[in-house]
């Protein structure tokens, strides 16, 4: 579950990508993911920070000691707790992946502020705000990162990416700051 929920958070993987991973997928050396034929039939490369990389390269050590299939097309994350035809071990699917990280997150106590369990998207939407807040707080052009982000996450356009802006209090107080920093001295000189 750990791998998962770095991958998740850090990459902005949908839930599906993260479960068809297989092990040729994966360039750990470089830090690297393949995303192949995700949603809307689009494929792409998805590169990992240094912390996400480190991460992936830990499991994957981890994950070469254990009698997971090692084969190529294996995929990427094994769970043990149903038979498969390789030692005990078997892929996530999509379910089994959100029940596990549910069942993490109750034991870890953690909710939102209505008390509510996040979902799995919920951690791909939690990267986009982090992203557009990060280029908001060092000052970034948003506008320009948009397509960087939409390209990154799979997305067929901006429009898309740009959903996560709305109704993020946080990020709306990030862009009226930079307003008010760059613009507060025409509004200013116009006061009799």
């Amino acid at each position: 579950m750990r791998i998962a929920v770095v991958l998740l958070y850090t990459a902005g993987l949908r839930r599906g990508e993260l479960v068809r991973l297989r092990l040729a997928d994966v360039d750990a050396k470089e830090g690297v993911l393949h995303i192949r034929e995700s949603k809307f039939h689009r494929s792409r490369w998805v590169p990992l920070s240094s912390d996400a990389r480190r991460e992936l390269r830990e499991y994957l050590r981890k994950r070469t000691s254990t009698q997971c299939d090692q084969r190529p097309v294996a995929p990427l994350l094994c769970n043990r707790n149903r038979p498969y035809r390789h030692a005990g071990w078997h892929p996530y699917c999509g379910e089994g992946l959100a029940q596990g990280i549910k069942s993490l997150f109750n034991r870890a106590g953690v909710r939102d502020p209505q008390g509510r369990c996040p979902r799995v998207h919920d951690i791909r939407h939690s990267y986009a705000v982090e992203t557009l807040m990060r280029c908001y707080r060092q000052g970034g052009d948003v506008q320009t990162h948009l397509p960087k982000i939409a390209l990154y996450m799979g997305h067929v356009n901006i429009v898309s990416t740009a959903y996560y802006l709305h109704f993020i209090p946080e990020i709306a107080t990030l862009a009226s700051n930079r307003f008010e920093r760059r613009f507060s001295h025409l509004i200013e000189s116009r006061r009799p």
